[in-house]
């Protein structure tokens, strides 16, 4: 069973190479699918969770405009990225342009995936979260049981 989980910190080389931590690298095979995702992060997957992603959206309606455009983002804006004999992979120029990194890096697990967020937009957000936690798990109490 995938598992990521943990936060850790790397930079963005000149290159645009990101090292991703050896945790998550036993995961994964020779690459990682990436995609702009949600709240202004890149999340990556294997290539088992990235076709099932793919399967699920491939089950939306094509006749709903937030389907289509939903799908639209989430593969327009994915790649797949080999991982080089160092650990790190190569992220897209448009991927760090939209997403804003420059160059501190969060890796964060989050389960079946990985995420990673310019390191001053997590900070931010993970502040705002955790002021919230106790919030976010009472409004989540029907679906965690």
């Amino acid at each position: 069973m995938v598992m990521f989980m943990g936060e850790y910190r790397h930079n963005l080389d000149s290159k645009n190479r990101l090292i991703i931590p050896a945790k998550f690298r036993d995961q994964l095979s020779t690459s990682v699918y990436v995609t702009e995702w949600m709240d202004g992060c890149l999340a990556a997957y294997t290539e088992e969770k990235w076709g099932e992603m793919v399967m699920k959206l491939n089950k939306l309606p094509k006749t709903n405009a937030a389907a289509r455009a939903f799908v639209r983002h989430i593969t327009g804006k994915a790649d797949e990225c080999g991982i080089d004999s160092q650990g790190r992979i190569l992220l897209p120029q448009f991927q760090i342009d939209d997403t804003k990194i420059i160059k501190n890096c969060v890796i964060v697990g989050v389960s079946d995936h990985f995420e990673i967020w310019p390191a001053e937009k997590y900070d931010v957000y993970d502040d705002e979260s955790c002021e919230s936690f106790e919030n976010l798990a009472e409004g989540l109490t029907d679906l965690l049981q």
